[in-house]
């Protein structure tokens, strides 16, 4: 399941690769989270279009009572009207007339509401028309016979039983649209039972997918915990593992700085007093082996003092880290290197340097080996030039960096020089412990001066990488440090 998640989603947005690189327990995390809103929008949306449609029904059901309860006051107050004009008509007494008077002002305005009310049907409407007609002619006749009274005349027979029918057919027009009004009642309720059932099945079953996708996401949580588990135990023995091997380096660079530079310093004292006491019972050849001897001595010296530097600035602890300001590591250098940087006419130029937090050290050493190089590799008959630069930069523009890091902000610091320069296909190895391009008898060195820059730049979590640029002659070293 996740992994059709993270493969779908992957050909659907192939530029976001960050996101895909996610660790697979954050990645489960984010499924489940994207499932659950989706749910609950499903959720949200179906109890809102439950609850608009509850809302209409409800209002279709009052709208159906107004209608029925209007059409039986409607009845009402004609059968009042009825009743008024009947005693009237028996005593000629006015107090009769009271409820007849009331009714008549009422009737218009229940026709009118009425009609308002069934406007939204055509047949109700149709018969509310009718109604509305019989009832003026019902309630003429009725006025017809007043009037007679009132003149003391006789009551129109004729205009009774007219009275009666119109009064009988408003009656079966009433209870119409009455039967019609029950019909729709009945069907909005039968519409309210279904859509109520409709909403447990939907719910149930939103209950039993919510179900399944949190199993799932929890069986993968324990899948992912239990191996990482597995992992830490793993991790662990390493760990012990690596503090040995770090404890044998350590013995080794003990035995190698004692041990082994003796033998050699006492190599080079001999070498050094047959050559200068027996001089003369000593042939050139003899001399010049002895010669090569104390070099050889020198240089292994060079070289184990080299190695030890290099094992030492691979076992770092974060206590050491302190504000440096890399202005002041580069003057210390140009003071290192001043005698050199005189004999060589070479000019430094640098940008001001930012303060950073690192290993003051291997900060100097790092300073030292790249200006060291720029010197020590600079070309004949030609002044060497220097150029530091500085900006910040985001982490998209250091080469192959991963997808994390990529919008962190870096301290860019560049070491330009015009000297010898290096191919192209040569800018990752000059970086490899014990690498050299050229004879050790055009250029001296170890071939572990670039391999240390590189491990003191990931000591303190950063990137060295090195640039060819067309027509341009000379090395060019930028180095990456997290902001």
């Amino acid at each position: 399941m996740q992994n059709f998640f993270h493969n779908t989603l992957g050909k659907i947005f192939p530029n976001s690769l960050s996101f895909f690189t996610l660790p697979k327990a954050l990645l489960s995390f984010v499924f489940s989270i994207v499932i659950s809103i989706t749910m609950l929008s499903f959720l949200s949306w179906i109890t809102y279009s439950n609850l608009q449609e509850m809302g209409k029904r409800t209002a279709d059901v009052t709208h159906t009572y107004q209608v029925r309860f209007k059409n039986k006051e409607l009845i009402k107050l004609l059968v009042d009207a009825e009743t008024g004009q009947r005693g009237y008509l028996l005593t000629g007494n006015d107090d009769f007339l009271k409820p007849y008077i009331e009714s008549q002002e009422k009737i218009d305005t229940t026709l009118h509401q009425l009609t308002a009310l069934v406007n939204d049907n055509a047949v109700q409407a149709k018969r509310l028309d009718s109604i509305k007609h019989i009832t003026k002619l019902r309630l003429k006749a009725m006025e017809i016979n007043i009037e007679r009274i009132r003149k003391a005349q006789s009551v129109d027979t004729l205009k009774l039983y007219l009275g009666k029918f119109y009064m009988d057919k408003i009656r079966i027009l009433s209870q119409k649209v009455d039967t019609d009004e029950e019909h729709l009642l009945q069907e909005r309720d039968d519409l309210q039972k279904e859509s109520d059932k409709n909403m447990t099945y939907y719910l149930l079953g939103l209950s039993v997918v919510t179900l399944a996708f949190l199993t799932i996401f929890f069986r993968l949580l324990y899948l992912e915990l239990k191996q990482r588990i597995a992992l830490q135990t793993t991790l662990e023995h390493k760990l012990t593992e690596v503090e040995h091997t770090n404890a044998e380096l350590e013995q080794f660079a003990y035995i190698t700085s004692h041990d082994l530079q003796e033998p050699l310093r006492k190599i080079r004292a001999f070498g050094e007093r047959l050559y200068t006491r027996q001089s003369e019972e000593l042939s050139e050849d003899a001399k010049n082996n002895i010669l090569k001897i104390n070099q050889s001595a020198s240089r292994m010296q060079l070289l184990i003092n080299d190695l030890l530097t290099f094992s030492r600035i691979t076992n770092v602890k974060d206590d050491v880290f302190d504000e440096i300001d890399l202005n002041w590591i580069l003057n210390e250098t140009k003071e290192d290197f001043s005698e050199l940087i005189y004999q060589k006419k070479a000019m430094i130029y640098s940008k001001h340097l930012p303060t950073i937090n690192g290993i003051r050290v291997q900060l100097i050493q790092l300073f030292n080996n790249l200006i060291s190089n720029s010197l020590k590799y600079s070309r004949p008959d030609v002044n060497p030039v220097i150029e530091i630069k500085y900006k910040q930069v985001f982490g998209e523009e250091i080469p192959s960096i991963g997808p994390l890091q990529q919008e962190k902000v870096y301290h860019k610091i560049t070491f330009m020089d015009n000297g010898i320069g290096f191919e192209e296909k040569y800018s990752e190895k000059i970086f490899t412990i014990f690498q050299r391009l050229h004879n050790k008898n055009e250029y001296e060195g170890t071939g572990i001066g670039l391999a240390i820059c590189r491990r003191i730049v990931t000591n303190h979590n950063g990137y060295i990488i090195a640039e060819v640029k067309k027509d341009y002659v000379g090395a060019i070293f930028h180095v990456y440090l997290p902001y």
